[in-house]
């Protein structure tokens, strides 16, 4: 009789959520009116792998219930990528739409003086705009036009709800549009619990946690050892926190009354996972993110798009676009509001990703063309001497890596690899998405690779790249060290990585 009652209970409350569900994707799918003012919301989360969620393939179970809704709203992009995998590049990158040897951004230093950015462009057209979190990732600060910066609430998603609901407010007080850029610091190190169990890891508590026994599948890149088990742990449920940080600020746009007429734009991470070869490289796990974007009235929902390679250096045309505002000129990326809108471009086959300066000037650049089933990485720094070293080798997962390769040989190649890598790397992303086996001294190859690497010289080139003599006489060593010195005189600035 209880056990009738209780199902009773539940299956009623389950019918009466999933018709709550509906009315709500019924209501956001209904287009925009005519008359409206179109807003953006663009969210960013730091430091997460495209496959940390579950929508994108992440085995542990209800991990991202807030990311699978939107996701099921809108158009998930299968193919999107960083143009550097690191913070404030990358961060600058999207907001001007120029490659970081045009812009000024090759490390952790300010826009050119002559650059102008998407906020910019916003501004002049009447936008109120916020910046949660990153706001030192955004440099000159003058560039940037933000009316709300508020930074010290991006791992507290309560805190970041009850900012957005002012911030939206002020934005109908006012009768202005709004761009409101919310960057959650999760899934960012330092992770939830590698501290104790009551390490909160500078933010507030999850709405889960993750054990180290729900990572049944450890990312191909990575080596399956307890401690890599560990710290994933903590990084997924870093995850989890981002995906509350979602759910609570997508549920104010709601309340507020702005959701049929607000694009909402997802990027996770604005570069991989801080982990080996993933974050500040040029691999596929240290370049590739999740895009999601919920236009209602648009995007169709549930929709995924798996023909488009798209960058972030996309990202200001393509808003700009969409908000039918005045371009920028002569920038590097290209408009993919077509595909948002269902539509099918060509040319966007292939992207191109770079890596220059880490933390304290420590230059390490790299070049890289990537297309879905191949990619080939050019190491400027690699001389058979000089050692890599960056923030992705902190906390357990270098150090297991490094204790394993003691006694296990593979583990320790693999560690000698990082450290010192190849002048060059192609890899054969059908059979090897995770980048193991690097094939440049394949005979079988040396076609391909040859046409690669002239599209890349060409781009290079195209775009005043300084390296690209260096790249075009790659054998010569002097010549490299050379342009790479007369690079750090002009950058003489020191940065720190975050």
């Amino acid at each position: 009789m209880v056990f009738r009652l209780v199902y009773s209970l539940a299956f009623g409350m389950l019918v009466a959520g999933s018709q709550l569900i509906a009315e709500e994707a019924k209501s956001v799918g209904a287009p925009q009116p005519a008359n409206a003012k179109l807003n953006v919301l663009f969210f960013t989360a730091d430091d997460m792998n495209f496959d940390s969620s579950n929508v994108y393939g992440c085995k542990i179970k209800d991990l991202t219930p807030n990311l699978d809704r939107l996701a099921a709203e809108g158009l998930r992009f299968q193919y999107a990528y960083s143009t550097v995998a690191v913070c404030q590049p990358v961060r600058q990158t999207m907001q001007c739409g120029l490659y970081p040897h045009r812009s000024g951004s090759m490390g952790f230093f300010p826009l050119k003086p002559h650059v102008r950015t998407l906020n910019q462009q916003l501004h002049d057209a009447g936008y109120l705009i916020s910046m949660y979190g990153k706001i030192k990732h955004n440099q000159p600060g003058d560039k940037f036009c933000v009316d709300d910066p508020i930074d010290g609430i991006s791992r507290k998603p309560s805190k970041m709800a009850e900012a957005t609901r002012a911030f939206l407010k002020r934005a109908k007080q006012e009768g202005r549009p709004f761009f409101h850029n919310v960057n959650c610091y999760d899934p960012h190190r330092p992770f939830i619990g590698m501290k104790g169990v009551d390490d909160l890891a500078e933010g507030e508590v999850p709405s889960r946690y993750i054990k180290p026994e729900e990572v049944t599948e450890v990312p191909g890149f990575l080596e399956d050892l307890p401690d890599v088990r560990r710290e994933l742990a903590g990084y997924y449920t870093n995850v989890r926190r981002l995906d509350d940080a979602v759910g609570a600020v997508m549920k104010v746009l709601e309340e507020e009354g702005f959701a049929r007429n607000t694009i909402v734009v997802f990027y996770g991470g604005d570069h991989g996972m801080s982990f080996p070869f993933g974050k500040s490289n040029d691999y596929e796990n240290s370049s590739r993110g999740a895009l999601i974007v919920r236009w209602p009235g648009v995007t169709k929902p549930g929709s995924v798009d798996r023909d488009h390679l798209v960058s972030t250096i996309d990202f200001t045309p393509t808003i700009l676009d969409a908000l039918k505002l005045p371009q920028i000129p002569d920038v590097d990326g290209r408009s993919f509001l077509p595909v948002i809108k269902g539509e099918t471009l060509t040319g966007w086959d292939r992207v191109f990703t770079c890596y220059n300066a880490a933390f304290g000037n420590r230059w390490i650049p790299m070049r890289c063309i990537r297309t879905k089933t191949a990619s080939y990485i050019w190491n400027a720094w690699s001389d058979g001497k000089t050692t890599y070293h960056t923030e992705n080798m902190a906390g357990l997962t270098w150090k297991a890596m490094l204790a394993a390769a003691a006694t296990n040989s593979t583990i320790k190649a693999r560690t000698e690899f990082y450290l010192y890598r190849s002048p060059e790397e192609f890899y054969d992303l059908t059979s090897d998405r995770f980048e193991r086996t690097n094939l440049i001294a394949d005979p079988s190859r040396q076609t391909q690779i040859e046409a690669m690497r002239q599209e890349l010289l060409a781009m290079m080139r195209r775009t005043g790249d300084p390296f690209a003599e260096a790249f075009a006489q790659r054998t010569n060593r002097e010549l490299t060290d050379t342009v790479l010195k007369q690079v750090k005189v002009e950058y003489g600035q020191k940065g720190g990585e975050k």
